[in-house]
C-alpha cells in the first residue's frame, strides 16, 4: 500500500543554522520548505496552497515573524508557529486568541516538544482540509439537489434553505426566507397553523415525521408537495431545530389524478357499451314488432295510438343508446375531411331556432381553416348539444358565441393543466362555444362529461349530452377541454388534428325504390327473439329466410341447402364464432353469397378505429323493418359481394 503523502512545512528564518537544524529535526516526518526571508515566504504563500505548517523566526530584517503571519491573514489555511528567543507572553496569547498563531515555541527550542507541536498544527490542518471538503461538498449538494431542503431554528424560523426550496416557494434568493418563519412569507399558500404545530410537535418530541403530502396555492394553481422532516440535535443531544425536505409532486399528482379519471372513464364506457348492445337487441325487437302491427292496423282503429307510443318510447330509447355508445367510444363512424366552417354554416339557421329569441347567436369563422378528418354528422350532433347545454345554462337569455381557429399546440400545452394530458404537438382546429350562462365550479366541471351527470332537475335532463360530445371527440382523434366559474359562463374549446388532403366531395347514394324481393336470405342471430323479429321483417318484404341460432348451425346449412342463398345476414356478436369469421369460413364454400352485419354496437372484428373495413356491408342495431328490409336490398343490388 502506498504510504500518504507527507504534509509540508515551511521555515522562515534568517539564520541559515536554523533552517538547517529544523530541517534536519523535521524532514524524516514532513517534507520541509524553507527560505531566509519574510519576502519570499509571502510569494511562495501565495503560489501554493498546500503548505500545512509555517514556523517562522519573530524577529527577521524587514519584517517580523508576526507581520508576517498577519499578512497571510485568512489567505491560507496552514497553521502558523512563532519561533522566538523572547516573547511578550501577553502579545502571543492575544495572536493566538485572533487565530493569529496556532503555537509558540521559544529559543532554544527542546526537539521533542516543537516535534510534536508540528504534528499537532499538521494534524489540524489535515482535519480543517477535510472539514473544509465535507463543507464545499455539502454546499454543492444542498446548491445542485433538486429537492427542497431547508433548515430551521427552535423558533421555527429559516436559517438556512437550498435554491429549490426557495424557488419551491415562490422565491428568486433564499435571501427572503432566512430569519422569517413561513407565515411571515407573502402569499406563502399553505395552513400555515397545522404546518407549525407539526414542527413544534418534532421539537417537543423528538422524533421525525416523513412522507406529509401538502398543497400551496397560490391563486388557481395548486402545487402539491411531499415533506419529511427531522428534529436538529446539539452535540449533548438536545433538539435545537428542524431540517426538512421537500419534493414537488405536482405532476405525480396530475398523473395519478389522470390514470384514475381515465380507469373510471374507461369502466364506465365498457358498462355503457354492454348495456347499450343488449339494450339495442330488445329496441329491435320492440321496433319491429311495433312497426308491424302498425303496418297492420288502420288508421282509426282504436289500438294504433297505443302502439304508436310503444314504437315512439322505442325510438326515444334508441337515442339514448345512441348516446351511450357515442361516449363509449363504439358507434360507427363515417370520418371525412371536411371544412368546419362549412358544417357549421349548415347549422347556423338551425342553431338560432334551437337557442330561442333570447339567446344571441355569434358565429366567427376564420379564413383559410384548415381541414379536419371527421364525420360530418357527428361534428352536428357535438353543436346541438353544446347548444343546448349553453341554453339552459342561459335562463334568462344570453350570447352563445361560437369561433374557429388554426392553433398550433407545443408539448407545455399540456403539462399546464390536467385536463390537457394526451394533447400531442402539432396543427390544430380550435372550435370553441362559450356562454354567458350560470357557469360551473370546479367539482361539477370534473363530473360533466360523465354519463348520466345532470345538473338539471329530475326529469328534465339524461346527462347524456356532454359525455356524447367527450366520446365523438375522443374517438374522432380531438380533444375538449372547458374552462368555467360560477357566474361566469362556460367555454368549451375543441380540438381536432389538422388532417392531410382536401375536403371529400359529398356521396352520392341512391336509394332502392323496390324494398322487396324474392332471394334466399341465411339469418344468424343468437338471440331468439330478434332471430323471430328479423325472420318475420324478411318474410312480409318476400324473402326467403334460412334460420341459425349460431355459426355452427350457419355452417351445417350452407353445406346441406341444395339451392343458392344469395345473403348471409348476421350478427358480429355471437358465442364460441363471430359473424366475421362465419363469413370468412363460407366464403370457400358459397362465393356468390352476400354478406350484411348487424350489431348493436361496433366491434373490432369489423371495424378499425371506429371506421368499418372497406367492403363491409353493416346494419347497426336497433333497426326499423324499413331500415333492414332497405339495407338487405341495397346489398343484393351492389353488383359486387361485400
Amino acid at each position: 500500500m502506498q504510504s500518504p503523502a507527507k504534509e509540508r512545512v515551511l521555515v522562515v528564518d534568517d539564520e541559515p543554522q536554523v533552517l538547517v537544524a529544523l530541517e534536519d529535526l523535521l524532514t524524516d516526518k514532513f517534507a520541509v520548505v524553507k527560505t531566509g526571508s519574510a519576502e519570499n515566504a509571502l510569494d511562495l504563500m501565495s503560489r501554493e496552497r498546500d503548505i500545512a505548517v509555517v514556523i517562522t523566526d519573530q524577529r527577521m530584517p524587514g519584517m517580523t515573524g508576526d507581520e508576517l503571519l498577519s499578512k497571510l491573514g485568512d489567505t491560507s489555511r496552514a497553521k502558523r508557529i512563532l519561533l522566538t528567543g523572547f516573547a511578550d507572553l501577553s502579545a502571543v496569547i492575544r495572536a493566538i486568541n485572533d487565530g493569529q498563531i496556532f503555537a509558540y515555541v521559544t529559543k532554544p527550542w527542546n526537539p521533542m516538544d516543537l516535534e510534536e507541536k508540528v504534528r499537532h498544527a499538521a494534524e489540524q490542518y489535515r482535519l480543517g482540509r477535510q472539514l473544509d471538503n465535507e463543507r464545499r461538498l455539502l454546499h454543492e449538494l444542498l446548491n445542485n439537489i433538486p429537492d427542497g431542503i431547508y433548515f430551521k431554528d427552535s423558533s421555527l424560523r429559516f436559517v438556512r434553505v437550498n435554491p429549490a426550496c426557495s424557488a419551491l416557494l415562490g422565491f428568486d434568493h433564499a435571501e427572503a426566507l432566512v430569519g422569517k418563519r413561513l407565515g411571515e412569507l407573502d402569499a406563502s399558500g399553505t395552513d400555515v397553523f397545522s404546518v407549525e404545530a407539526e414542527e413544534r410537535g418534532i421539537l417537543v418530541s423528538g422524533m421525525p415525521v416523513r412522507d406529509v403530502v401538502r398543497v400551496y396555492r397560490r391563486g388557481r394553481r395548486e402545487r402539491w408537495f411531499s415533506e419529511t422532516k427531522a428534529p436538529i440535535r446539539n452535540v449533548i443531544g438536545e433538539v435545537v431545530g428542524i431540517v426538512g425536505i421537500t419534493r414537488e409532486i405536482t405532476e405525480q399528482r396530475k398523473l395519478e389524478h389522470q390514470l384514475r379519471h381515465a380507469q373510471k372513464m374507461e369502466a364506465i364506457g365498457r358498462l355503457a357499451g354492454s348495456v347499450a348492445h343488449d339494450f339495442n337487441n330488445l329496441l329491435s325487437v320492440i321496433l319491429s314488432y311495433s312497426s308491424l302491427i302498425m303496418a297492420d292496423l288502420g288508421a282509426n282503429d282504436p289500438m294504433r295510438p297505443d302502439v304508436e307510443a310503444i314504437n315512439k318510447a322505442g325510438t326515444r330509447a334508441a337515442d339514448l343508446t345512441r348516446q351511450l355508445l357515442a361516449f363509449s367510444r363504439k358507434q360507427l363512424l363515417a370520418p371525412r375531411t371536411l371544412d368546419l366552417n362549412g358544417v357549421l354554416r349548415e347549422s347556423e339557421s338551425m342553431l338560432g331556432r334551437l337557442l330561442g329569441e333570447d339567446v344571441e347567436l355569434v358565429v366567427e369563422l376564420a379564413g383559410g381553416l384548415h381541414r379536419v378528418r371527421a364525420d360530418p354528422g357527428q361534428i352536428d350532433q357535438i353543436v346541438m348539444n353544446l347548444a343546448v347545454n349553453a341554453r339552459d345554462a342561459m335562463p334568462h337569455g344570453g350570447t352563445f358565441r361560437i369561433t374557429t381557429e388554426n392553433v398550433e399546440l407545443d408539448g407545455s400545452f399540456a403539462s399546464d393543466d390536467p385536463d390537457r394530458v394526451g394533447i400531442g404537438p402539432g396543427p390544430y382546429v380550435m372550435v370553441t362555444f362559450a356562454d354567458t350562462g350560470l357557469g360551473m365550479d370546479r367539482e361539477t366541471q370534473a363530473n360533466i362529461f360523465e354519463p348520466f351527470f345532470t345538473t338539471k332537475e329530475k326529469g328534465k335532463g339524461t346527462g347524456l349530452g356532454l359525455a356524447t360530445v367527450f366520446g365523438i371527440v375522443k374517438q374522432s382523434g380531438g380533444h375538449i377541454v372547458v374552462e368555467s366559474e360560477p357566474g361566469h359562463g362556460s367555454v368549451f374549446r375543441l380540438y381536432l388534428p389538422q388532417a392531410d388532403g382536401v375536403e371529400d366531395a359529398p356521396e352520392e347514394k341512391q336509394a332502392p325504390t323496390e324494398l322487396s324481393g324474392s332471394e334466399t336470405v341465411l339469418l344468424t342471430e343468437d338471440q331468439d327473439d330478434v332471430r323471430a323479429a328479423a325472420r318475420e321483417v324478411l318474410r312480409r318484404y318476400g324473402y326467403q329466410v334460412l334460420e341459425a341460432r349460431n355459426a355452427g348451425e350457419a355452417l351445417l346449412t350452407c353445406e346441406r341447402y341444395p339451392q343458392p342463398i344469395d345473403l348471409l345476414l348476421t350478427d358480429v356478436v355471437m358465442p364460441q364464432m363471430s359473424g366475421r369469421e362465419l363469413a370468412d369460413r363460407l366464403s370457400g364454400l358459397r362465393p356468390e353469397m352476400k354478406v350484411l352485419y348487424m350489431s348493436g354496437y361496433t366491434d373490432s372484428a369489423i371495424v378499425n378505429d371506429g371506421e368499418l373495413e372497406a367492403n363491409i356491408a353493416y346494419l347497426p342495431k336497433p333497426w326499423l323493418p324499413e331500415a333492414l328490409a332497405r339495407r338487405v336490398r341495397e346489398v343484393l343490388d351492389d353488383k359486387k359481394p361485400s
